[in-house]
């Protein structure tokens, strides 16, 4: 199956089905956390994307289909470049708009206690892979880990050795996917983390 699939670098014209597939990320790493009218949901990721400019769409790529339907998506995180803007200036009032009070508050909420703690990128030697969701119709497929493949492949060409991910200790999905392509744990959240928050992992593979 994963043959029948392509990846190229994603475009402006990708930011609708992006905006889905970032909903589909909320639900696989923080459950529960992203409510309120679905519709609104992805009027909201399409803003943080359009706000962002170039920067939203920077070595972010997206895995396609035969017939070119958007499945996948994945980005890469250099240390020399700057970093990508999850909540871009607008997006708390926005927020309130499309998905109301109570669901802004849950969101807003439950992305601030999962930066507690966390670790943050700054090793010149790697490249950390973030955002990386496949569409939940081809989990368990392999289509990940042909996503996966080329995000790797990409870092080598720009000349660093290491790629880094990060993900939550408790997503028991991810953890062993990204085990079984070579990530090794390298650091671990804080004992203390857990109590206010979620623990942490960041994961690290050698790309020879």
């Amino acid at each position: 199956m994963p043959n029948s699939f392509s990846i190229r670098p994603a475009t402006q014209a990708d930011i609708s089905a992006l905006s889905r597939l970032v909903i589909q990320l909320y639900a696989a790493e923080l459950p529960g956390a992203l409510t309120g009218p679905i519709d609104g949901q992805e009027a909201l990721f399409r803003f943080t994307l359009e706000a962002n400019g170039e920067s939203a769409l920077k070595n972010r790529y997206v895995l396609c289909g035969k017939n070119g339907d958007i499945l996948g998506t994945g980005m890469i995180q250099f240390s020399d470049e700057p970093t990508f803007e999850r909540a871009p200036d607008g997006t708390v009032s926005r927020a309130f708009r499309l998905l109301g009070m109570p669901a802004t508050l849950k969101l807003f909420a439950t992305v601030a206690r999962s930066l507690i703690g966390a670790q943050k990128h700054g090793d010149t030697d790697s490249a950390l892979i973030h955002s990386v969701v496949v569409d939940e119709i081809l989990r368990g497929k392999g289509v990940g880990v042909q996503l996966m493949t080329h995000l790797e492949e990409k870092i080598r060409e720009h000349g660093v050795k290491r790629s880094r991910i990060q993900v939550l200790e408790d997503n028991i999905a991810a953890v062993p996917f990204y085990k079984k392509l070579g990530y090794k744990q390298i650091w671990k959240s804080p004992w203390w983390v857990s109590i206010l928050s979620w623990s942490s992992l960041e994961m690290e593979k050698e790309l020879t």
